[in-house]
């Protein structure tokens, strides 16, 4: 698919949007709307083997954990830095309108690709084999509820880079390049 065929905002929530700010100095910018019926966004536990990220709170706020530390951030506090390896999460706060932009070191366009195939249905992807191939490819690990790190890589291993394709599974979105 070429990028041109691809919408620069895509909705991931009801309420919540991402926008793909290419060429910038984020990569994405999430808004969360403050409506009755819109959603939290949710983001679960997780870590990254190879790239640190960067979140900004523009407006609102966003409760993030970061190891075992949970903490309500704003715009006030900057851009939080969340190291490789580190176990992390993000929640939205229901009822707070939220605008957040992310990056990542090194930057790429992985984490395009990979919230395009995680979210690119409107919702965050609920079938283990297309979130696991999805993970596998983006630089994401699940956490367990007793995180081992190397038994969590190898099960996005297995199920996202073995059974997944072996099953029929395909990456919605490979490439950004232009065909």
């Amino acid at each position: 698919m070429a990028t041109e065929a691809l919408p620069e905002t895509i909705p991931i929530g009801k309420g919540i949007t991402m926008t793909f700010l290419r060429n910038q100095s984020y990569l994405t910018r999430v808004e969360i709307g403050d409506g009755p019926g819109d959603d939290v966004l949710v983001v679960p536990l997780h870590w990254h083997e190879t790239h640190d990220e960067y979140i900004h709170i523009l407006e609102g706020q966003l409760e993030i954990t970061l190891g075992s530390h949970v903490k309500i951030y704003d715009h006030n506090d900057g851009p939080v830095c969340i190291r490789k390896g580190v176990v992390h999460g993000i929640k939205s706060i229901r009822g707070v309108r939220c605008i957040a932009e992310e990056r990542t070191e090194p930057m790429d366009e992985q984490k395009e690709i990979l919230f395009r195939n995680l979210m690119g249905s409107g919702k965050q992807a609920t079938n283990v084999f297309e979130a696991m191939q999805a993970f596998y490819y983006g630089d994401i690990m699940p956490v367990f509820p007793i995180h081992v790190a190397w038994l969590e890589r190898m099960f996005v291993s297995v199920v996202g880079n073995f059974l997944a394709p072996m099953l029929g599974y395909k990456r919605k979105i490979e490439s950004l390049k232009r065909a």
